[in-house]
C-alpha cells in the first residue's frame, strides 16, 4: 500500500490441513461485521483520502453509524495493525510485522502497534501463547471461523500445523485457509473474500486474473460454506481496480461499498445488495478514487467493533 508496488513471479501455493473439513472443537460464534456498532478511523485518513475520507463520514453520519478516530497511528490501514475482536470483551492481539514493510526505513517507520492504540483506548488485548505475525486485513471472521489467505505461514517461522493450531486456540475458531497468489505481495484475505451471512462467501473477480487460481479458491471455500458466490462484470474492459468492490465496510446498521466512476459500479452495488436483502435501502456506494490508489479500500482503512 501507499504505492507499495512490486512484481513477483507468479506463483499459486495452498495448505491443507490433514482433516480440511475438521472443525475446531473449541470453536465459538465470534463476532462479525454484521454485529459491529462502532467504527475507527485512522486519524491521518483526512489528510491522506480526503475526499474518501468526508464521503465516508457523510455516510455514516446519515445512517446514525458512530465512528471515532485512532491517534498515534502512523498510517491509515488500521484494519492490518487493529486487533481481531471475536467477543464484545475479547480482541486478539499479534504482532504486526509484514515482510513488505520490511523494504525500507521509510515504510518500515509507518508501522503502527495495535497494542499500544488499545491501551491508549482502555480495551485489554488477548495477547497469543505462540508469538504470531499476523496482518488484520487477512482475518475474515465468519461465526465460527476465519478465513486466512497462506501467506501467514511464509511470516512464521513454525510448522505448518502448528501454526494453524495456534491460530485457531488464539482466535478460537476454525482456521480456513485459502491459496496465496504471490503477484500480489499483501496476501490478505479481504481483498479476495467476504462473509454474507447465513453460512455464504462472496469472492471477487479474481479469474480474470488467473482462472485456476479462482477453481483452487472456490474449491476449498466449498468445503466450508454452504454457498460460494463470484462477483461477476458485464463489461468490455474491466477495470484493474475493480477486485476492490469486495473491500466494503459494513456495520450492524450501513453497508459502505466503494465506487470508482467505473462501469462496474452498479453492478458490483447490485449484485453485493442483492446477495444481502437485509442492507436493503441500508447501503451506498462512497467514492474512493483518493484511496485506490493508495492500494486499498474501505475495509482497510476501518477497524469496525462491538460495544456493548
Amino acid at each position: 500500500r501507499n504505492k507499495r508496488k512490486k512484481r513477483y513471479r507468479r506463483k499459486v501455493s495452498c495448505y491443507l490441513k490433514e482433516d480440511n473439513k475438521k472443525i475446531y472443537s473449541k470453536a465459538l460464534n465470534m463476532i462479525t461485521d454484521f454485529q459491529c456498532n462502532m467504527v475507527y478511523l485512522s486519524s491521518s485518513l483526512r489528510r491522506e483520502s480526503p475526499k474518501t475520507y468526508a464521503s465516508l463520514v457523510s455516510a455514516l453520519e446519515k445512517h446514525g453509524a458512530e465512528y471515532r478516530f485512532l491517534d498515534n497511528t502512523h498510517d491509515i490501514w488500521c484494519r492490518d495493525y487493529m486487533p481481531v475482536q471475536v467477543a464484545e470483551d475479547t480482541f486478539c492481539g499479534f504482532d504486526y510485522d509484514p515482510d513488505y514493510l520490511h523494504e525500507s526505513k521509510e515504510l518500515l517507520a509507518t508501522r503502527t502497534d495495535g497494542n499500544m492504540v488499545c491501551h491508549d483506548l482502555g480495551l485489554e488485548v488477548k495477547q497469543p501463547a505462540t508469538p504470531l505475525i499476523i496482518d488484520g486485513g487477512n482475518v475474515i471472521r465468519c461465526d465460527n471461523k476465519i478465513i486466512m489467505i497462506e501467506k501467514v505461514f511464509r511470516e512464521n517461522n513454525y510448522s505448518k500445523d502448528n501454526l494453524a493450531k495456534a491460530i485457531e486456540e488464539h482466535f478460537m475458531a476454525e482456521l480456513i485457509v485459502l491459496p496465496w497468489d504471490e503477484s500480489e505481495i499483501y496476501g490478505h484475505a479481504d481483498g479476495l473474500v467476504r462473509y454474507i451471512g447465513n453460512d455464504r462467501v462472496l469472492i471477487t473477480n479474481y479469474d480474470r486474473f488467473d482462472k485456476s487460481f479462482t477453481r483452487k479458491v472456490i474449491e476449498a471455500l466449498r468445503q466450508h460454506f454452504k454457498e460460494v458466490f463470484k462477483l461477476e462484470y458485464n463489461v468490455q474492459r474491466q477495470h484493474k481496480h475493480n477486485w476492490a468492490y469486495i473491500n466494503w465496510l459494513q456495520t450492524d446498521k450501513v453497508l459502505l461499498i466503494p465506487s470508482f466512476g467505473y462501469p462496474e459500479d452498479e453492478q458490483a452495488f447490485k449484485q453485493i445488495t442483492t446477495l444481502m436483502p437485509m442492507y436493503q435501502g441500508y447501503a451506498e456506494m462512497i467514492s474512493a478514487k483518493d484511496l485506490i490508489r493508495h492500494e486499498g479500500c474501505l475495509n482497510c482503512v476501518s477497524w469496525t467493533i462491538r460495544q456493548g
